[in-house]
C-alpha cells in the first residue's frame, strides 16, 4: 500500500473527533502502527484500528488499498457492535501507537517533516564538503527468506504458529504492502495449516536480528467472496 493521505472529508473528521494532526495520523498508518480489521468493496478499502495516545481512544480509519487514501476516520464506539475488534488487537494497537510515540520523542529522532512546507521543524542545512572517499557498493539483501509467525484465536486461546520461511522472490517486508507474490504464497500456508483468515490476531517476520510486523500480508490477501463474506 502506498503511503497514506487524508482526504478533505477525512480530514474534517479527523479534527472534530480527536486531537490527531494529519501527519500523527499518516505516520501511524506509515509506519505500521495500525490494525487491519475488516475489508469491504471487494477488499479493495481495509478498516484499520489505530491508538490516539493523546485522547486515549481507538480509531477506525476507512483507507483505499489501491493508493493508501484515508477516506474517513471514526471512533472505535461509533462502530460498536457492528465491527468486531478484539481486545487484543486494540492492545496490540496500543502498544505500536506507543511505541513508535516513545520513538519519536527520544532525543535522536529526526523530526517529521511538515508536509505543507516540505521542511523538518528545527532542521539546518550542513554545509556541503567534497569527500575524497569513495562511495561504498550498494549492500546486497541476505538471501535467505523470512520466517513468518502467525497468531490465531482457537477455542479461547491465542496459539502461535510458525509458517515456513519465505524465498528471495517474496522480497522483503517492507514490500509486502503491495500486492504480489508473497500475499498467494501466505493464503496457501494458512490453508495447509488449517488457520481461519477472520481468527488471525498478529502476523510477524523474523530472520537473524531482524523483527518486523507483516499484519500488512492480511490486506491483499487473495480470497473468494465467501471467503469475504466470512471475515466481516
Amino acid at each position: 500500500m502506498r503511503n497514506a493521505s487524508l482526504t478533505a472529508h477525512a480530514e474534517a473528521r479527523l479534527t472534530e473527533r480527536c486531537t490527531l494532526t494529519p501527519d500523527r495520523l499518516k505516520s501511524l498508518l506509515d509506519h505500521g502502527a495500525s490494525i487491519p480489521v475488516a475489508t469491504q468493496k471487494g477488499g479493495r478499502h481495509a478498516k484499520r484500528l489505530v491508538y490516539s495516545p493523546a485522547d486515549q481512544t481507538w480509531l477506525i480509519i476507512v483507507q483505499d488499498g489501491s493508493n493508501g487514501g484515508v477516506l474517513t476516520v471514526m471512533p472505535l464506539e461509533y462502530l460498536k457492535h457492528r465491527l468486531p475488534v478484539t481486545a487484543a488487537q486494540k492492545r496490540s494497537a496500543r502498544k505500536r501507537a506507543r511505541s513508535l510515540e516513545t520513538i519519536r520523542r527520544s532525543p535522536s529522532h529526526c523530526p517529521e517533516p511538515n508536509t505543507s512546507t516540505g521542511t523538518t521543524p528545527g532542521a539546518v542545512a550542513p554545509p556541503a564538503s567534497p569527500s575524497l572517499e569513495p562511495s561504498p557498493p550498494p549492500s546486497t539483501p541476505p538471501a535467505s527468506g523470512w520466517k513468518i509467525s502467525a497468531r490465531y484465536k482457537a477455542e479461547g486461546r491465542q496459539p502461535l504458529k510458525t509458517l515456513p520461511r519465505t524465498d528471495a522472490r517474496h522480497g522483503q517486508p517492507a514490500h509486502w504492502a503491495t500486492p504480489g507474490p508473497i500475499h498467494v504464497w501466505f493464503r496457501e500456508r494458512l490453508l495447509e495449516a488449517a488457520i481461519p483468515f477472520r481468527a488471525i490476531q498478529s502476523i510477524s517476520a523474523q530472520r537473524k536480528g531482524e523483527i518486523h510486523q507483516a499484519d500488512c500480508l492480511l490486506e491483499h490477501l487473495p480470497m473468494t467472496q465467501q471467503e469475504i463474506e466470512q471475515c466481516r
